[in-house]
C-alpha cells in the first residue's frame, strides 16, 4: 500500500502519518482486501478557499467542507488500474473546527477525516438511511481502533 501526502497549506501530519497510514489498512481489512496489495491513495491537506472551489466545481456547492473523496474506480480507464484508489482533500481549518464542534482532539478528527474519505474510496456512502448507518458502523470500528476513547460525532449506530 501506498500513500502519499501532500500539504496546499500551513499544515503537515507529521507525527499523523503513521496512524493515517493504519486508518487505511484497517479500512482495507474491514473490506476484506488485502493491504499487501498495491493499493495507492494521495491525501491533500487545502485550506477553505481550495476546499470550497473543489466543493463548488464538482458538487456545485458554494462552501467549505472538511473532506472531499474523488475515487478513481468512478473515472475512465479504471479498469485499468483497480489499486489506485483515488485523491482525498482534506480541509485542515475545517477540520480544527469540528473537532471544537463535537468534542474530539485535533488529531482524532483528522483520522476521522482520513476514515471517512477511504472509506467513500472503497464504495460507502450516505446518502440513504441504511448507506448512512453503514458507514458510520464502519467508522466507528475503525476509530475505535485507532482511538479506543473514540465516541463518535452524535450519529451513532451498534458497533458489531
Amino acid at each position: 500500500m501506498k500513500t502519499e501526502f501532500f500539504s496546499e497549506c500551513d499544515y503537515a501530519p507529521c507525527e499523523l502519518k503513521s496512524v493515517m497510514r493504519k486508518a487505511i489498512r484497517l479500512a482495507l481489512n474491514y473490506k476484506n482486501l488485502k493491504t499487501t496489495d498495491p493499493y495507492e491513495v494521495s491525501i491533500i491537506f487545502v485550506d477553505e478557499a481550495r476546499i470550497r472551489k473543489i466543493n463548488n466545481d464538482f458538487r456545485h456547492i458554494d462552501r467549505a467542507t472538511d473532506v472531499i473523496s474523488f475515487a478513481f474506480a468512478d473515472g475512465v480507464g479504471a479498469e485499468f488500474a483497480p489499486y489506485l484508489l483515488g485523491d482525498i482533500f482534506i480541509c485542515t481549518d475545517v477540520v480544527a473546527s469540528h473537532a471544537g464542534k463535537y468534542g474530539t482532539t485535533f488529531d482524532e478528527e483528522m483520522t476521522f477525516m482520513v476514515v471517512h474519505g477511504i472509506l467513500h474510496l472503497l464504495g460507502f456512502d450516505h446518502h440513504k438511511k441504511r448507506e448512512r448507518e453503514d458507514m458510520r458502523i464502519a467508522e466507528n470500528v475503525i476509530m475505535k481502533q485507532l482511538f479506543p476513547q473514540w465516541k463518535g460525532r452524535g450519529e451513532e449506530y451498534n458497533v458489531q
